[in-house]
């Protein structure tokens, strides 16, 4: 028999794979205000349920703004300044014992990338290509030296998201794990999860998960893959090469690796905190700077 949980303690609810709702449920939901998302086997963000929101109005206009102007931009400089801080650290971390020269030119080279952030020009028209083309460059080197601390049968030669190999599905499923806390996070808040800042708008895209994840990926996905791969508690037997899509069993273990990760505590800022405090503190952050004007911080562990 399972247990019964009551309604008023639940904030959201997430479904992973396969499943189905009531009416009765869904209306209890809405009652509650509990918001529901929906992940594919995949790992694709499917769908939000939410029940109607009339609050934060004026929150959304200003966030609607921002996304046209310099302070949008400013954002976006942060994130993946911090995305590109944070690629640093896990290759840090990766080549502590192997010690690659080439990964550790690679990480140098991932300063002159912040640089050349740093060195933009706000108002030039083609400020965001520019943005995306260097955290293009800096992810391409970061991928190019992940490949050197995998196992070479596991096939792994580039990130895609279309994989055909082990590392880049257990990629694409812990992002959308991660992308369903995110975006809980940024619909809590208020906020609209389909006005970007960087990533532009598209019909059923969530833009702004795009850019609040980025800073997240190293830490809560990407290290947690590389170790259960490593420690073979995920192996090449467990992807379904008909499909490549990744067996049930081991799908378990990684929603159940990267939650107890998400969920673990961490100190930053001198605090003691889970990453999901911390992602839930950046989409604070975000709504203060849009209706205070208060400074953007994005996330990153020093070294």
């Amino acid at each position: 028999m399972l247990d019964s949980i009551n309604a008023s303690k639940i904030n959201d609810i997430t479904i992973v794979g396969k499943g189905y709702v009531t009416f009765d449920a869904l209306n209890l939901m809405a009652e509650n205000n509990i918001k529901m998302i929906a992940i594919t086997p995949r790992g694709e963000l499917t769908y939000t349920l939410e029940s109607p929101d009339w609050r934060n109005v004026h929150l959304k206009k200003r966030q609607y703004q921002l996304s046209e102007n310099k302070t949008g931009l400013k954002i976006s400089l942060e994130l993946i300044k911090s995305k590109i801080k944070n690629q640093k650290g896990v290759l840090k971390t990766l080549n502590k014992n192997k010690q690659l020269k080439r990964v550790a030119n690679i990480r140098l080279r991932m300063d002159e990338y912040i640089k050349q952030l740093n060195d933009l020009n706000l108002n030039d028209k083609n400020i965001k290509l520019q943005i995306m083309g260097i955290e293009g460059k800096s992810s391409n080197d970061y991928w190019s030296s992940v490949k050197y601390f995998i196992p070479k049968e596991i096939g792994f030669t580039k990130r895609t998201k279309r994989p055909t190999d082990l590392l880049n599905s257990m990629l694409n499923y812990g992002y959308a794990i991660l992308a369903s806390e995110i975006t809980k996070s940024i619909l809590l808040n208020g906020l609209d999860p389909y006005c970007g800042l960087l990533h532009y708008d598209m019909d059923m895209r969530t833009s702004l998960t795009f850019d609040l994840i980025e800073p997240f990926r190293q830490q809560i996905v990407d290290k947690t893959v590389i170790s259960l791969i490593n420690r073979k508690q995920v192996k090449t037997e467990d992807i379904d090469n008909r499909n490549n899509l990744i067996k049930l069993n081991a799908r378990k273990v990684i929603v159940s690796k990267i939650l107890n990760k998400m969920y673990s505590t961490i100190t930053y800022n001198g605090q003691e905190m889970s990453y999901a405090d911390i992602i839930e503190s950046q989409s604070k952050n975000l709504v203060n700077t849009i209706i205070n004007g208060d400074e953007f911080k994005a996330f990153y562990l020093t070294w």
